[in-house]
Parts: C-alpha cells; sequence; structure tokens
C-alpha cells in the first residue's frame, strides 16, 4: 500500500473512531478538563449498573446458545433434507435477521401481548411477549438467520468427495459422521456466529426497551438513560466505556474463530446426506417450526394494523392516521417530514457507506479485517454519544443521524464489497495496469464493472440498515428528524396500537421489497 493509500485510509479511519474515542474520554476527564475515575469509581458501584451488567450477560448468552443451536439444527435440516425451496427459503432468511427492531417488537406484542392473537387462545404464553422471556424470544428470533447461515457456509465448504464418501460409506453409522467429519467443519462456524450474536445481543437497545422496561434494561440502555433524561454525560460515558471493554474481548474471539471458519467455494451445490428417517423426521419438524416462528411475527403485524383492542373492532385507523401526511400531535411534526427524513437519511447512508467502504477495500486491503472486526466493539448509543459530544456544536441532527447510520452500514457493506472485490480475476486487474490504467480510472472502468452485483447487494443492505436503524437515530432526533421506526415507538408511547402497527407494515413492505429483489443475489454473500 503506498503512502497515498496509506493517508486515505488513516482519514477514513479518523473519522470514524475521533467521535468514539472523544465521547469515551468524558468517563476521564471532567468538566474543568482534569483526569478522573471518580465517574468510573461511582458507576461500578451502583446497584442498578450492576444488575443491567448482569442481565446484560445472561440475556446474551441465552440468546446467543440459543440462536446459535436451533439456527445450525434448521441449516443443517435445510441441507441434508434438500427438498425443493431449501435454497429459497435460506436466501429469505435475511428478512428476518435485517427487520428494523421496533417493527420486531410491535409483531411479538401482536402475538404474545396482552391484547396478541396467540395469547388470547393460549394465556399462558404471554410471558414471550414481555419481560426476560420476551427479551430472549425476539433476540433468538433476530440471531436464527445469522446462525443458519454461517453454519450452512460451513456446511457447503465440506468437499464433495468427502461428502460422496460419506453418502457410500457411512450407512447406520451417523453418530460416527457427525463426531468426525460435520461437527469439525462448523464447530468455528457455530463458536463465530456464537460471538457475533452475544455482541448483538449484548448492545441491544429498541428490545429491551420496548419489551423489558426499566427492570430489564442493558447497558445500552442504561447509556440513553442516564445521558438524555438525567443529564450526566460523564457517567453516561463510564456506562459505554465498560460496555466498549466487554465488547472487546468478545471480538477477540469472534476474531479467532471467525478466521477458522470455511468459506464456501463459489458456485457450489446443494446435496443431501444419507440419514435415518427418524432424523430426517425430526429435521424436517424443526426446520418447519423455525421458519414459522421467523416469519409469524412478521405476518402477525398487520393484526396489529388493523384491530382496536378498544372496541375490538377491524377498521383502518391505522392507516388513516400514518398516511395523512399532515401535522401529528404525538409525533410533533408532519408525516410527510417523517416520510422524507427517512427516505433521504436511507439514500444518503447508502451513497456514504458505498463510497467510504469502496476506498477502504482498495486502498486499504490489509487492514479491513481489522477495520470491520473493530467497528462491531463500537454500539449504536457509544456511536451516537460520542458524535453528540464531538459535533453537536456545528453539525445539525440530520448530519449526526446519517452519519451514525453511515457508521452502523459500514461493517455489512465492507463485507459485501470485500468478498466482491476478492472474487475478481487478479489477471484483469493486472492487464489493465500494463495498459495504463490506474487509479480512479482503473475502479471505475475495470473493477466496478466486475463489482457491480456485490454493489447492488451493497446498496441494499446499506438502504435497509439505514430504513430500519432505531437506537441512535432514536438517541439523535428531534421532533424534525425523527423518522418512522422513531414512529412506531411514539405510537406505542401514546397507546396507539393500530397506528404503530401500520407504520410498522408499511416500514417492513419498504424493507421487505429490496431484500426479496436482491435476495438471490445476497445468496453467495450471506
Amino acid at each position: 500500500m503506498n503512502k497515498k493509500a496509506i493517508i486515505v485510509v488513516m482519514i477514513i479511519a479518523f473519522l470514524i473512531y475521533y467521535p468514539v474515542i472523544y465521547g469515551l474520554k468524558d468517563a476521564f476527564i471532567d468538566d474543568n478538563g482534569r483526569f478522573t475515575l471518580e465517574y468510573l469509581l461511582d458507576i461500578i458501584n451502583r446497584p442498578n449498573i450492576i444488575n443491567a451488567l448482569k442481565f446484560s450477560f445472561e440475556q446474551a448468552l441465552l440468546s446467543s446458545l440459543l440462536a446459535t443451536v436451533i439456527g445450525s439444527i434448521a441449516s443443517l435440516g435445510l441441507l441434508i433434507l434438500g427438498f425443493k425451496g431449501a435454497k429459497t427459503l435460506r436466501s429469505l432468511s435475511i428478512i428476518p435477521f435485517m427487520a428494523p427492531p421496533m417493527v420486531v417488537v410491535v409483531g411479538f406484542t401482536s402475538l404474545f401481548g396482552e391484547k396478541g392473537w396467540v395469547t388470547s387462545i393460549f394465556p399462558q404464553l404471554r410471558f414471550l411477549g414481555e419481560g426476560f422471556w420476551g427479551i430472549i424470544a425476539a433476540h433468538v428470533f433476530y440471531n436464527i438467520p445469522l446462525s443458519l447461515n454461517f453454519t450452512y457456509s460451513s456446511f457447503v465448504s465440506i468437499p464433495r468427495e468427502i461428502v460422496d464418501s460419506i453418502n457410500l460409506y457411512s450407512s447406520g453409522k451417523t453418530v460416527f459422521v457427525f463426531r468426525k467429519v460435520i461437527i469439525p467443519y462448523i464447530l468455528p462456524a457455530m463458536i463465530s456466529s456464537y460471538t457475533l450474536t452475544f455482541i448483538y445481543c449484548f448492545t441491544s437497545f429498541a428490545i429491551p426497551l420496548s419489551i423489558g422496561g426499566v427492570r430489564y434494561s442493558t447497558l445500552e440502555v442504561y447509556i440513553y438513560y442516564y445521558y438524555k433524561l438525567m443529564m450526566m454525560p460523564h457517567k453516561a460515558a463510564a456506562i459505554a466505556f465498560i460496555q466498549y471493554l466487554v465488547l472487546l474481548s468478545v471480538v477477540f474471539i469472534f476474531t479467532f474463530f471467525h478466521g477458522k471458519t470455511y468459506a464456501p467455494p463459489i458456485g457450489y451445490t446443494h446435496y443431501k446426506l444419507g440419514v435415518p428417517k427418524p432424523l430426517k423426521a425430526i429435521l424436517y419438524t424443526v426446520t418447519l417450526l423455525v421458519f414459522l416462528y421467523l416469519y409469524m411475527p412478521l405476518f402477525s403485524i398487520i393484526y396489529t394494523a388493523l384491530y382496536n383492542p378498544y372496541t375490538s373492532e377491524i377498521n383502518l385507523h391505522g392507516f388513516h392516521r400514518i398516511l395523512g401526511l399532515g401535522y401529528d400531535p404525538a409525533l410533533g411534526t408532519e408525516l410527510a417530514l417523517v416520510y422524507f427524513n427517512t427516505l433521504y437519511y436511507a439514500m444518503m447512508t447508502a451513497f456514504l457507506s458505498l463510497v467510504l467502504c469502496s476506498i477502504i477495500v482498495y486502498f486499504g486491503t490489509e487492514i479491513v479485517d481489522a477495520l470491520y472486526v473493530s467497528l462491531l466493539a463500537i454500539s449504536p448509543l457509544t456511536l451516537s454519544l460520542g458524535l453528540l459530544r464531538a459535533y453537536s456544536y456545528f453539525l445539525p441532527p440530520p448530519v449526526l443521524i446519517i452519519l451514525a447510520h453511515t457508521y452502523a452500514a459500514i461493517p455489512l457493506v465492507i463485507r459485501v464489497l470485500r468478498i466482491g472485490f476478492e472474487r475478481i480475476g487478479r489477471i484483469y486487474v493486472d492487464v489493465a495496469k500494463v495498459l495504463g490504467e490506474k487509479g480512479f480510472t482503473l475502479y471505475a472502468r475495470v473493477i466496478y464493472p466486475l463489482m457491480r452485483p456485490s454493489y447492488l447487494v451493497a446498496l441494499s443492505l446499506a438502504l435497509v440498515v439505514s430504513l430500519g436503524e432505531f437506537g441512535a437515530t432514536f438517541f439523535l432526533s428531534t421532533n424534525k428528524t425523527i423518522t418512522l421506526a422513531v414512529a412506531i415507538y411514539v405510537y406505542r408511547g401514546v397507546r396507539d396500537w393500530q397506528a404503530s402497527g401500520a407504520a410498522a407494515t408499511l416500514l417492513l413492505l419498504i424493507t421487505s421489497i429490496i431484500l426479496l429483489i436482491l435476495s438471490r443475489k445476497m445468496e453467495r454473500w450471506l
């Protein structure tokens, strides 16, 4: 990497990490600019923070374990059973994984809440819509697709000759096949998906805030409480610093095992393994139940949008409210502005993330992995805290929100563009360089055309991340900058369940259309 490339990548890294460092420094610097440990010591001695730390660990450990086990079994079912549509089901699992957090909240409460249609039939299942188990259920829902795709990729990376040998010689030796062949291949992927799921669950904000309440608050929720409600920025920074230390240690584990995860070859084919009929029956049942669990909350959102729990009537009140583009007193702004914000932030996020990640992937191939992994340790509210402390004096809230959305999209966009870049035949690039192409023209005339499918996938993921992002938007927004995701939370706050359901339905429809258009293309990057 030449000096110019090093300078470019360093500038981008500085732009990304500067606000985070600036926000975390408040944990150690008082208002007079002096170093102190007062805030950190005060925070670690508070019972509510200790309880939040314990709860963050407990729910993340349990959620990750359940999601990893269930997702791995489902991936095994999709692969071994090899039924028609298995490939499509796997591709479509991206929709639950990328569903906006507030949409998932509405989906689970419409199923298992006080007025949920499932709990109206089976009231004993209400525990899945609130409190500790409600948080676990929602986190497991979110991360089953992650585990499913990680382990699926490892399954299909098993060399074909090994698969043929298994089918030929291992009849009746299922335990031996799993112990000697399958588990060694998929174990690194399972541990990798477990640690990544742990990170997502540990930093969860929207689900504990909406389903858990104060009793079941994560550290991420307490960052919000201390900064926005209690007006204690130094103590909020101290909480963010503690959380950052925990995440860094988990990220190291993820890096180690992710490097040992097998990658599927380009153009791989699906195959069947010979397994006993009882195991097939179990796999069919589990796979069916898993996908019902993934899609029932999404489809049930329409129930919330149409059913008025106060009058027990079916009507279109929710859609009438959210589709009236005038001023909404609950939101404190015009709905037309809410839609404009949502789409504008998404487009700007897609543009910025694609530009930044293209530069990083092209010029900084040596640091792509380090940047991708290190960003996982930065939670949305830690980033938002830093953006407010570093830039709020001269940047307006819309710009801060776009920056937060961009940073949230970068890990996914970088992963997609990096894989696309590595799959380009190096001979094309080398020939272009010999013919005099270099710098921007090389990228624009040679590399970009070869990477166009990667850019389409990266663009769609960046749009979906921005459309559904809640934590940073909620932390940074004012009445004039809220998005549709925040509007869902506000409508829930004023107990207009139909409006929240209608807004969630609309947001899910937009994100699903984007993902469905490119779902088959995405399979190569899942």
